[in-house]
Parts: structure tokens; C-alpha cells; sequence
């Protein structure tokens, strides 16, 4: 039963789909980021000291780690993920460099949507885990629930119906 687990992928993917973040650049008109773009790009934060995109692989460590139905080493990585990506609220109103020469500054002035929904894929996923180790039928409790195959032993030959 991995059904818990589709609730923060699909709270990711809609994550994407959103506006993230408005900027401002110097004299220029905001820019509005959508989630898909941030992903994208967000690696490329820790050059200005912006951290909160390396919150996904840890996300998506405990993803993979729900998958192959190890959901409390999931723990871990999914809690860590979400003080990582709590960060964000750290970069929020704080001067960054807007280009590589440093010649420009951006601001993130504004989290959007994308951002909450983000934020809630990564509080989701501890809970999908907690979730699956709750609600997860073990193999011993499956093979109570079939049907036992009456079967006579040893077989008769030539086999007798009822009449």
C-alpha cells in the first residue's frame, strides 16, 4: 500500500506548476518564478548561500526509501528536508547576486503558492512514511486473509464425485 506516498508526490508536481517566488532586480519590473524553474535552477543557490533547494534530494531520498517499504529510514531524511527547506524563510527580504560578475542584486520579496505547496510536499512526507508503517499489511496478515486450497491427501484415484 503505497497510497501515502502519492500524497507528497503529487503536492510536489503541483508545487511545479505554481508560482514560487517574486523578485525584484535592480530598477527592473518583479519577476514572478515558477516552481518548475526554481527547481531547476535552485541548485545553483548555494552559491549565494541559498540552501533550501537541497531539501529535494533528501525528499526524494525518503521517496525512495517509502518505495521499497523501508519507512522509517525515510524519517530521517524527510525531517532533515524540511529544516532545510525552512531555510527559505531565511533568504526571504535578504540582497543576492543577480549575475555571476555580481554587477546586479536580486531580493526575493515574496514566497507565492508554489512555495507553500512545496513546503507542505515536504511536511507531507514524514507523515506518508509514519502513515505506511501504520496502515501497511505485513505479509503474515495477507496470508491470514486468503482462502486455504482444500486439497486431499493422498489423492484418490480415479477421483470420486459426490453423487
Amino acid at each position: 500500500m503505497l497510497r501515502p506516498l502519492l500524497v507528497p508526490v503529487l503536492l510536489f508536481v503541483l508545487a511545479c506548476c505554481y508560482p514560487a517566488l517574486e523578485w525584484t532586480k535592480d530598477f527592473r519590473p518583479n519577476d514572478i518564478m515558477f516552481g518548475m524553474r526554481a527547481f531547476a535552477v535552485g541548485w545553483s543557490g548555494i552559491l549565494a548561500g541559498v540552501f533550501a533547494w537541497y531539501a529535494n534530494p533528501l525528499w526524494l531520498l525518503a521517496a525512495i526509501l517509502i518505495f521499497i517499504r523501508r519507512p522509517l529510514w525515510a524519517l530521517a531524511p524527510s525531517i532533515l528536508a524540511i529544516v532545510i527547506g525552512f531555510t527559505m524563510y531565511s533568504d526571504l527580504g535578504r540582497e543576492l547576486p543577480g549575475d555571476e560578475g555580481g554587477t546586479t542584486k536580486t531580493t526575493i520579496i515574496k514566497l507565492l503558492p508554489g512555495c507553500y505547496i512545496w513546503l507542505a510536499s515536504l511536511i507531507a512526507m514524514p507523515l506518508a512514511a509514519i502513515a505506511e508503517k501504520l496502515f501497511r499489511k505485513k505479509p503474515a496478515q495477507l496470508a491470514s486473509q486468503q482462502q486455504p486450497i482444500q486439497a486431499q491427501y493422498p489423492p484418490q484415484y480415479p477421483p470420486q464425485f459426490p453423487q
